[in-house]
């Protein structure tokens, strides 16, 4: 008989090999700007229709009265915004009943869950791309944002007339490194020693009145602003490579939601298979391009 130990390669054949039921779940973008933006609009498109029209009421002009002198009345024709229905999207999978049977996981419940994530991407998406039709921007591609592009993107929105509530910015991860190394936002002689003493405060100092908001990716606020964080904020070119951050009050974009996310399954005799489609219709669009700044960085 051979001399020798018994090891892994010789009891192979013993040793299982197990798969465990906890998945790894791949990572999820925080996605934001669908609740961040004008969707005051949705409700007039909820049952039929492909358009919403919205009419532009203008300002008038103040004229000086004089004696004996008849008022001139203004000419005025106003402009509309379409907000078109246009886009329909959907995600699917296909489960075969041999999988369905033999699988420790609930294959169908977790796709299912992606399926509607691919759906909440793909809106997000389109709202961060109207990026590309904004004519005002602050920063440079491939340079850190700093406090003077931010200023001078808010310079851009006070100029406008934008109400000073509800603006946003959406950034990237990336972006926070910058952000907390500026000393007037995070040094304590800066902020004061409640968040309420101070516009600049990051989400790492919730004290005072100062509370992170309810949606998703929240990072905190500066100059009264929230902050979020997405890796969904849209990039372009190569070196340098253009992340094209977004500050705006929340009329600059609008979006309606026709039909929310729908998930249908149906049997598939001949495949021996359980389809699952779910799908969402809906429209986004520019509505007030001076509410809104590109943040290059």
């Amino acid at each position: 008989m051979a001399a020798g130990n018994i090891t892994v390669t010789t009891a192979a054949n013993f040793i299982p090999e197990i798969w465990s039921p906890e998945c790894k779940i791949e990572t999820e973008a925080n996605l934001t700007a669908m609740d961040l933006i004008n969707r005051e609009y949705e409700g007039e498109i909820k049952e039929y229709g492909d358009t919403v029209h919205i009419t532009d009421i203008s300002n008038l002009t103040a004229n000086d009265k004089a004696a004996s002198t008849d008022v001139s009345f203004e000419t005025i024709t106003e402009g509309v915004t379409d907000l078109v229905i246009n886009k329909h999207k959907y995600a699917a999978f296909k489960l075969e009943d041999i999988v369905k049977t033999q699988s420790r996981v609930d294959l169908r419940s977790k796709y299912t869950r992606k399926v509607g994530y691919a759906l909440a991407k793909a809106m997000d998406t389109d709202v961060l791309g109207l990026y590309a039709g904004l004519s005002q921007s602050s920063g440079s591609a491939g340079v850190d944002l700093t406090d003077a592009v931010i200023l001078a993107a808010i310079q851009y929105l006070d100029e406008a007339d934008a109400p000073a509530g509800e603006r946003s910015m959406i950034i990237n991860p990336g972006q926070t490194s910058a952000l907390l190394g500026i000393d007037k936002f995070v040094r304590a002689d800066a902020v004061g020693y409640l968040a309420k003493m101070s516009p600049i405060v990051t989400g790492h100092l919730e004290s005072g009145s100062f509370q992170p908001q309810d949606v998703k990716g929240f990072f905190g606020q500066v100059y009264g602003i929230g902050i979020y964080l997405s890796t969904n904020v849209p990039t372009t070119g190569t070196s340098p490579v253009s992340t094209h951050n977004l500050l705006f009050h929340k009329d600059a974009f609008i979006a309606a939601v026709q039909k929310g996310v729908r998930v249908q399954a149906d049997y598939n005799i001949r495949s021996l298979a359980t389809e699952v489609v779910a799908d969402v219709l809906y429209g986004v669009r520019e509505l007030r391009d001076t509410f809104a700044v590109r943040l290059l960085s």
